[in-house]
This record gives structure tokens, sequence and C-alpha cells, in this order.
């Protein structure tokens, strides 16, 4: 009985040492795949990063869930988001992006100022590294000099320059002023604006919208001196609620309208006083129409304490995973190497009618997509409570009607 039961607890002990072999072999064999994430954290529109961030984390525990141990061959893969600040910035985008470079990323979801993903893929590009935008529409972005490299969930805004001129028209203005960023995605949401009015414009005013370089007074004075009934903001939120609050002052009782730029909820913490966002009308894309991975996802990011009437929320979370998607295909593919025209092959293959939160996407020769139109949103304000919602939708082949 004696020596049975030292066998016994022998066993046991064997067992054990196995268990921990087996799963120190499972962990040596995970696959760390490294994907980078250019966020605005400071700058103009620094207020919308937190819902790019929730929207990210999701991502990556589903993949991590999804991809992890226990996949049916075994091993599995471990993903880990590398997030650097862009900045809405060219300049300092460039330097996060060979941050992320440097430290091994197999791509790069972002940015989201169009200016700052113009700075991101001179870098990006040339090492192999291919980047997934998650919010930028500038048209610039159709033809930048990216060797194949760059790809964007959202729409240009040759487009949204028609939804948004449809918008203004349908609010029966004449005579609006269009105050824009001198930027990437300001300057080509402006001009593409003014292809689409069909009448003149009443001004037209550029400005640089890097802090201490505007002085919104005189931009405001533009359009209340002008005589215009209407003023369309090409602008983020820093630049857009100072503008506000100077038409506000100098007695502006006209239309304001604007674009995905200010077309957030938390658009109201750049104000100093919310009465100046009452009544403005902004078009943001349109994430899709409803489906299981739309339901799903807006599920997880309401559990997550994610906020109401966030902005590119969809689009992040379906440009980290379409991203994980091509690279895993192109892992099981390669066994392990990660060849650039390999990588390319993969996201354009996984890109093809990709059904994701934000809806279905089929990239094109340029990296574009489609899109599903666009949300018309607005502001209401009562005393210090400020009202969002996005009641109405612009498609291209349905106009405006009830979203």
């Amino acid at each position: 009985m004696k020596s049975s039961k030292l066998f016994f607890v022998f066993l046991i002990a064997m067992t054990s040492v196995l268990l921990v072999i087996a799963c120190s072999s499972d962990s040596d064999d995970q696959e760390v795949i490294k994907i980078g994430l250019l966020s605005p954290i400071t700058g103009p529109i620094s207020q919308y990063a937190p819902g790019f961030a929730d929207a990210s984390d999701i991502a990556i525990a589903e993949l991590n869930q999804v991809y992890g141990f226990g996949r049916p061959r075994g091993g599995g893969y471990e993903f880990k988001l590398i997030t650097v600040d862009s900045g809405c910035d060219g300049t300092q985008a460039a330097t996060a992006a060979q941050s992320l470079v440097d430290a091994g990323v197999v791509a790069i979801v972002g940015a989201a100022c169009s200016g700052a993903t113009l700075g991101a893929i001179a870098v990006a590009a040339p090492a192999g590294v291919p980047m997934v935008s998650y919010a930028s529409t500038s048209p610039a972005i159709t033809t930048a000099d990216d060797n194949g490299h760059l790809f964007r969930v959202v729409p240009s805004d040759a487009q949204q320059a028609v939804a948004l001129s449809v918008v203004v028209s349908d609010a029966g203005v004449s005579n609006p002023a269009v105050l824009y960023m001198t930027n990437d995605y300001g300057a080509g949401l402006s001009d593409n604006f003014e292809l689409n009015w069909s009448d003149g414009l009443c001004t037209q005013v550029g400005y640089d919208p890097t802090e201490g370089s505007y002085d919104a007074s005189t931009l405001a004075g533009s359009v209340v001196d002008g005589g215009c009934d209407s003023v369309v903001l090409m602008s983020y939120a820093t630049d857009g609620a100072a503008i506000l609050e100077a038409l506000l002052a100098q007695g502006f009782s006209g239309s304001v309208f604007g674009a995905d730029g200010v077309a957030d909820a938390t658009f109201q913490e750049a104000f100093s006083d919310v009465s100046a966002l009452d009544r403005l009308v902004a078009t943001r894309p349109r994430p899709g129409t409803a489906s299981n991975a739309k339901a799903s996802f807006e599920s997880a990011y309401a559990e997550a304490g994610g906020s109401d009437g966030a902005i590119y929320t969809n689009e992040t979370y379906d440009a980290i995973k379409l991203v994980a998607a091509a690279v895993v295909s192109d892992l099981e593919r390669a066994k392990g190497q990660y060849p650039d025209s390999d990588l390319l092959a993969a996201l354009r293959k996984i890109g093809v009618n990709y059904d994701g939160a934000s809806g279905v996407h089929t990239f094109d020769s340029a990296g574009d997509v489609l899109g599903t139109g666009y949300e018309v949103c607005q502001f209401a304000v009562a005393g210090t409570t400020v009202n969002f919602s996005c009641p109405t939708i612009w498609t291209a082949d349905g106009g405006l009607s009830d979203g």
C-alpha cells in the first residue's frame, strides 16, 4: 500500500511537470504581432482620441481571444498595439511612424488627420509597412506617393463635399461663407464644396489651424461684414469652437454647417460657452447599415464605457481587425515570414467585401472605399445641456432621408 501510494504521488508530480512543459511550449510557439496606432492624443482633435483608444482596446481583446491559445493547430498569435501620438501634424506623425517602424510593427493603423497620414506614409511606405487610416478623408490620400501601401476605410471628401452641399442647399440658404483650414483636409474639402455649390460663395477664407496662427474674431468678422446668411466650417475642434464663439460674440444669427472634423458629441468639450454650438449641422461618414458586426462592436463599445456620438470608432475597430486578418492570413501562408508584397496582397484580398462594424468595404486600386453615405448630425443646446443626434442620412443613390 505504501509503495502504491508513493507511485501515485509520483504520477501526479510527473503529470504536473508535463503540463508545465506543455504550457511553456505553447507560450514559446506563440507569435507576437505588433500593430501600430497613430492617434491624435494631442492637437486640435485630441478630445476624440479616447474614443479611438476604446475601440482599439476592444479590437485587440477580441483578436487575442480568437487567435490566441487554444487554436485548433496549436500555438497562436498574441497581438500587441503600440500607440503613438500623431499630434494631428504631418511632421510629428512622420517621427511617430518611424518610432513604430523601429519597434517592429507589421502595419500601422491611422492616422486620423489627413496631413498626419500623408506625413506618416512618407516614412512607412519606404520601410515596407502598410497603413490603413480610420479617419483621413482628404482627396490627396487617393493620389499620395505610397507605392500601394496606403489604404483607408473612410470615403474621400470628394464625396462628402457633395453631401455637404446638398445639406446646405436643403436648409434654404443661398449665400454661404466658407471658412477652411489650409491643410490637406480643409483645403481639399473646401475646393470640392465650391465645385459642387451651384451659386457663388459669399466669401471663402483660408487659415492656418495651428494654435496661435489664426484670429477667430477676424475670421468671424469676414462672415458678418460680408452679409453672409450662413457659414460652412472646414475645421477641427479647437479652431472650430473658437470661430463659433467669435461668431456668437459678433451677433451672427445665420445657419452654421460643418463636416466630420466637428461632427462628434465630444466637440462640446472645446467650448467655454456651449451656447455657441447651438444649431450647428455637420456631416460625417455613415457607419454602415445594421449588421451583426456593427451591433456586436457597438454593444462592446457601450459596455466599455465609450461615449455616445463618438466619431470614427467603428472605423478604428475595423481598421485594426482588417489589418490583423491580413497579417494572420499572410503568416499562415508564409510560415512566419513578412514579405511586403505578400502582406499587401493579403490586405487587398481581405479588403474585398469586408463586412465590418462601419460597413462593407472593398479597396479600389488606390486603397479607397466608397463608404455607405453620410450622417447629418446636429447640436441643440438648452442651457448648459447639449443634445447631439444624427437623424438624417445622405446616400449617393437616395439623397437625403430619415436615418
